[in-house]
């Protein structure tokens, strides 16, 4: 439990919902009420027009827990709409962006504003996950949201205060101070029902001069992408699109580092510990996860696929000869 002298400092989480009330948002929103621990915070469920009854579940949740608020849209305001709705009515300190398609865990919400907590050069932060397609995903072998989660503890245990800096965060989850909306503004509503409105908000967080991190020691369990298969609009043209407006937006050709390449960053990094702190089961675990990662995002192309493969036999080498010498100070 974060200090009391901190519990002044109130959260809002908010959480956007299209339809997918039974398999997507009430998990989502039971999740919350058991896990967070954090001792002020408040819920705010933005609907889109559902049609499946999520209206009047929100009704019926409210009317057992005092600290959840819902807007009612009349429209499909998409992702970036919704959630700005819930930012004009939030109260808290604190912003945390929250896909209805995750299931949060025990002490998510304390360990993730810690950051924010500490460093105000840190704008956003976010967690990792069985499923987001950059660096913030771990390996997991579960099928189950039960199992996945069981892994997703398991590696927060090895992850305690370990944070890493990253140029894009994931927006099913993420949490900021409320004030850096007054610095970088809302989302853009033009990348209408989603898609790299959370790239864009990204780089202009870091065009503002703010870090972005990851907190390993915060496991979310995300299903993915899945509901964008029951709009009209086909994903890849709706990405296409999207991303031609990110490009002209800011006057880039936007290639952001390949998953694969910021993996073998980060074991790399990992490795560097080892180096310096000598060998931990933490570490160790972590190297293994993210290999066991990688051995699904092998390069097709030769000449990718000898430079892969030259990085990887690079830190395998690293790393068996500083666990050698680890295992040489035992001795001694």
């Amino acid at each position: 439990m974060i200090k009391d002298r901190n519990c002044l400092l109130r959260a809002s989480i908010i959480v956007v919902s299209y339809n997918g009330m039974l398999e997507n948002t009430a998990p989502c929103l039971e999740s919350i009420f058991k896990e967070t621990n954090y001792c002020n915070y408040e819920v705010i469920v933005v609907d889109n027009n559902s049609t499946d009854g999520t209206q009047g579940y929100l009704r019926q949740l409210a009317a057992r827990h005092h600290n959840i608020k819902f807007v009612l849209n009349k429209s499909n305001r998409g992702f970036a709409g919704g959630t700005n709705d819930g930012i004009h009515v939030s109260s808290g300190n604190y912003l945390v962006l929250l896909n209805n398609d995750t299931a949060v865990t025990k002490g998510w919400l304390e360990r993730l504003l810690k950051p924010l907590n500490e460093d105000r050069a840190i704008g956003m932060v976010g967690p990792v996950s069985n499923e987001v397609g950059n660096e913030q995903r771990i390996f997991v072998r579960g099928t189950t949201p039960e199992v996945i989660m069981e892994e997703g503890y398991a590696w927060t245990n090895m992850s305690s205060g370990d944070i890493f800096e990253t140029d894009r965060l994931g927006f099913f989850c993420v949490a900021m101070r409320e004030e850096l909306t007054e610095t970088v503004g809302l989302l853009d509503e033009k990348f209408s029902l989603g898609y790299f409105e959370d790239d864009d908000y990204c780089i202009r967080v870091k065009n503002a001069g703010y870090r972005l991190v990851c907190c390993e020691d915060v496991f979310i369990y995300h299903r993915g992408s899945k509901s964008f298969a029951k709009r009209e609009n086909p994903t890849h043209t709706l990405m296409k699109k999207n991303k031609k407006l990110l490009e002209k937006k800011f006057h880039i050709k936007y290639s952001p580092p390949h998953p694969r390449d910021r993996h073998l960053e980060l074991i790399g990094s990992y490795i560097e510990r080892i180096k310096k702190e000598g060998l931990a089961p933490g570490l160790m675990y972590k190297i293994d996860n993210r290999l066991r990662l990688l051995e699904g995002m092998k390069p097709r192309g030769l000449l990718k696929k000898l430079r892969f493969e030259r990085r990887l036999n690079h830190l395998n080498n690293l790393l068996r000869q500083y666990t050698r010498c680890e295992g040489r100070h035992h001795n001694e």
